[in-house]
């Protein structure tokens, strides 16, 4: 922090405000120690607000002083959360409302706005509903004032993925991202969103051969309540979803689990199913996101969790977080 203000002022304006933004660049290398990266990003976020503070002290009449001050407003939000301290976070929060609406031109105003709502994105509430109807609030208000801002799809195709459980609210949604979206992955990631949701309440047909080489049918499993299971022994979050929900599952014998890999190598896949102690059918193609059950069915979040009750119809798009709840009702049906 001592070297990053030593150097506000000492060369010329162009380097100072290249090190002021310098400092918005991710933090993408913490320690595994949970205090030690705690601490480094409480260093981290200390020098963001002590740079811009000598930032607008030596330049007030700076052409970026609007930018440094959104800066600082949310590096003082990410500090306050960071170290629990609610009236901090709500103090910067009340600055960057205030900068919203004293931005010089619409791309700063967008730009206070958005950082305003990613901020208060990252506490939403604990209450599942709260947090869906909150965001999809915020994500409408940010599309309705700035439509032509291409953030206003990314955010409603955000909060869209939050009503996975309320589908008459997730449709409009993911409509109106699609009629705002300039960019080509996005638009593919909801044309998937809908693909999924035309699914809901309908049979789902599915057949493999699984890694043991069986062939595997859905049909099958009418009478069953099924779980379908979309997961990569690659990625870390379904890793750890996994060791909880398999050990769920173990626990269950009414319910019949299905998996679907996204791997790439079958190595990782093989040593994540002894270690999980997994002992359902797993379909693999070794195509990753290619993978093409996952492209036929639209998945492009893992890990997703699918429910099937007795009848072979959809009933849950991704039940990752409740899947006991669901699961227990299906199996009383």
């Amino acid at each position: 922090m001592l070297l990053a203000l030593l150097c506000i002022g000492s060369g010329s304006l162009l380097a100072d405000w290249a090190q002021v933004t310098a400092l918005d660049l991710p933090v993408t290398k913490l320690s595994p120690d949970p205090l030690k990266a705690r601490l480094s990003l409480k260093e981290r976020f200390e020098t963001q607000i002590a740079v811009n503070e000598a930032f607008l002290k030596q330049y007030p009449d700076d052409p970026h002083v609007y930018d440094s001050k959104l800066r600082m407003a949310v590096a003082q939000a990410r500090l306050g959360s960071l170290e629990q301290n609610p009236s901090m976070v709500k103090a910067a929060l009340n600055q960057l409302a205030i900068l919203e609406n004293q931005a010089p031109d619409e791309n700063q105003r967008a730009e206070a706005s958005f950082r305003l709502i990613s901020l208060q994105w990252q506490d939403l509430g604990k209450d599942p509903d709260q947090r869906r109807e909150r965001a999809v609030a915020s994500a409408q208000a940010f599309a309705q004032r700035y439509p032509q801002d291409r953030r206003s799809a990314r955010l409603l195709a955000e909060a869209a993925s939050l009503c996975d459980n309320h589908p008459e609210q997730k449709r409009p949604l993911i409509q109106e991202a699609l009629g705002l979206s300039t960019e080509p992955a996005l638009t593919l990631r909801l044309k998937d969103d809908l693909k999924r949701l035309d699914q809901l309440g309908n049979p789902v047909t599915l057949s493999f051969t699984d890694t043991g080489g069986a062939t595997i049918d859905l049909a099958r499993y009418r009478g069953k309540v099924v779980a379908l299971v979309f997961w990569a022994a690659e990625s870390a979050p379904s890793l750890l979803w996994m060791r909880d929900f398999t050990t769920y599952a173990s626990e269950v014998p009414d319910l019949k689990v299905v998996g679907v890999s996204l791997d790439q190598d079958r190595t990782d896949l093989d040593a994540a199913i002894k270690a999980l102690n997994i002992d359902w059918p797993v379909a693999f193609d070794g195509k990753g996101w290619q993978n093409s059950i996952a492209r036929q069915l639209g998945i492009n979040a893992i890990p997703t969790l699918w429910l099937i009750d007795r009848q072979g119809t959809l009933r849950a798009l991704n039940a990752r977080d409740n899947y006991q709840f669901i699961i227990n009702g299906l199996l009383r049906q």
